[in-house]
């Protein structure tokens, strides 16, 4: 009998557009000039509305700034270890990039900052200049989707975080949780600057503002749970779940299996881990160990995909259940392996499940010139559910036309297009 993908499939040919569970280059046939697209990059954060796809700062070592094709001058001008300060919105029905014009004080130290959704607004924290650790961010930026305004939460509390970088970051329940980084301190021993990577909790209520800590890296001596950065971190029924490796290779994977490690900040008042082993999927395998990969969260399901183990850039995605914390090895891989990228997943009310990829590097990772590593501007897209018929009917409706304006939309408005599903083409409208 056929599964009901398959019927729907059979009802609707337009449903084998989608393409579901298949990661792609999302790729737009309205422009392909370099200058309507941002520059490839690394170390950048992204969120998603379901409406558009937003992703700010990040870095490139050699940035060539792109020229409009009309110019003819020959020379490029390039612009040495270039920290990006810029936002930009991929819109999901039209696959197309547009630059953000914002107002406000924006964050300037953009590498490796944490950013997440909440409500019509993006929620950004940590951060670094070049050289790293340079003028670490201690700030929670604001950025309304509506007014395309910055602003900084003026936030109270003792028990606030240091500035850093490359920390994890999770929203539940109006309330920001915060494990990990890293920051540059003085070394007495060697009278030399040094990397920090510590493994403390910090909770922000976003309605009170008011910062607290949860768990300091001297609550445990295991090294599992120490030095983590660009890990993942996910929320599910009171409990917190470290997804991923640090710089260390041997944290938090033992016997070359993939392990998390649970923080219970409301179930647990001493505030103490745990470490739970998780289970194989169904073909007995577990991810490989990595780190700099991506993860997010759908309801009680975490995805992961790339990443790498210094030796190989990681092309897999996988699944992990919560609570059961049982893994399933998706039937798809990245288009280009990829490590350092940064990932964002439909939220619920948006009615679509689909996962948007973008940048990273793509290149040998054991160059040690990291400068040398190649890195992209590639948007890759897995849609992990099929969407509602209106929005796979308006995907067709795009493909057919000629291009999308203002005089485009009024027509498809006066054709009967209903105005919500018209706001979808739109890269200033928010959900």
């Amino acid at each position: 009998m056929a599964n009901h993908g398959e019927q729907l499939s059979a009802a609707c040919p337009l449903i084998n557009e989608i393409k579901v569970g298949e990661a792609v280059i999302s790729k737009s046939r309205f422009s392909t000039r370099s200058v309507d697209q941002p520059y490839p990059r690394s170390g950048h954060c992204c969120a998603t509305d379901g409406i558009n796809f937003y992703i700010y700062g990040g870095y490139h070592p050699e940035y060539h700034i792109p020229k409009d094709p009309e110019d003819s001058d020959d020379e490029d001008e390039v612009v040495v270890n270039e920290i990006f300060q810029e936002m930009w919105s991929f819109n999901i029905a039209t696959e197309t990039w547009q630059k953000v014009e914002t107002v406000g004080r924006q964050p300037t130290e953009t590498a490796s900052m944490s950013m997440l959704l909440c409500g019509q607004n993006m929620l950004l924290f940590g951060g670094t200049g070049y050289p790293w650790g340079k003028n670490p961010n201690a700030d929670v930026f604001i950025f309304n989707l509506s007014e395309k305004s910055w602003s900084i939460m003026e936030c109270t509390g003792d028990e606030r975080p240091p500035g850093k970088y490359g920390q994890a970051m999770v929203l539940h329940d109006n309330k920001l949780y915060f494990h990990g980084g890293c920051r540059m301190i003085d070394n007495p021993l060697t009278n030399r600057r040094c990397a920090l990577f510590d493994s403390t909790v910090y909770c922000l209520d976003a309605g009170s503002k008011t910062w607290s800590q949860l768990a300091t890296s001297s609550d445990t001596e295991s090294d599992t749970k120490k030095g983590m950065y660009r890990h993942g971190l996910a929320w599910h029924d009171g409990n917190l779940y470290l997804i991923g490796s640090s710089d260390n290779k041997e944290a938090p994977m033992k016997d070359k299996k993939y392990l998390d490690e649970v923080f219970q900040p409301h179930k647990d008042k001493e505030n103490r881990w745990t470490v739970e082993k998780t289970k194989p999927c169904p073909k007995g395998a577990y991810p490989a160990p990595r780190k700099h990969h991506s993860c997010v969260q759908w309801k009680n399901e975490v995805y992961i995909c790339g990443g790498h183990n210094d030796e190989v850039i990681f092309d897999d995605v996988w699944r992990l259940e919560l609570p059961s914390l049982q893994w399933f090895k998706l039937p798809t891989a990245l288009p280009v392996p990829t490590c350092f990228h940064t990932a964002a997943i439909t939220p619920e009310t948006s009615k679509i499940k689909c996962m948007y990829i973008f940048g990273g590097l793509i290149s040998d990772i054991t160059d040690p010139d990291y400068r040398q590593r190649k890195r992209t501007n590639n948007v890759f897209r897995i849609w992990l559910d099929i969407p509602p018929l209106a929005d796979i009917s308006l995907r067709k409706i795009v493909s057919c036309l000629p291009d999308v304006t203002d005089e485009t939309i009024a027509t498809l408005s006066k054709l009967g297009v209903q105005s919500g599903q018209l706001d979808k083409l739109r890269h200033d409208k928010c959900r």
